[in-house]
């Protein structure tokens, strides 16, 4: 199924199901990715719930994993780090916009917080560029 990921730079989740037949074979499959983790949980209650419904002793269990994506063209070098870094300062600037510490500060410190904050996203940028969804630049 084609979805729109473009998750540059941030976190994508996948559900990893084992399951397991009534003559004790498994089958181990990967669904995915997906931008937040609930759809993948959802699969793995989903892939739970049908085995189990058979009745004939099929079974599945399963867990969430995720990942940090590094798109390139193909042929082109990935820095496998690019996007952990670039989520740092992202997460760092975000700590910052939101510190309640912070908020005790006068104006024109407030301004060079919010600066900084947006120093680091511009750093961020530079190393992995992050895309938004629609959803995002409508909010």
């Amino acid at each position: 199924m084609a979805r729109n990921i473009g998750a540059d730079g941030r976190t994508v989740y996948r559900a990893v199901i084992v399951k397991t037949y009534a003559d004790g074979r498994t089958y181990t499959a990967h669904e995915g990715p997906y931008t937040e983790p609930g759809p993948a949980r959802a699969r793995v209650t989903f892939w739970v719930n049908r085995m189990t419904a058979y009745g004939d002793g099929r079974s599945a269990t399963g867990h969430v994993e995720q990942a940090h994506t590094v798109w390139a063209p193909v042929g082109e070098q990935v820095d496998p780090l690019a996007a952990a870094r670039a989520q740092a300062y992202r997460g760092a600037a975000d700590a910052l916009d939101a510190s309640e510490t912070l908020r005790d500060l006068t104006d024109d410190h407030m301004s060079d917080v919010h600066a900084a904050a947006n120093e680091l996203r511009r750093l961020a940028d530079e190393i992995h560029l992050a895309t938004t969804t629609a959803e995002e630049s409508d909010q």
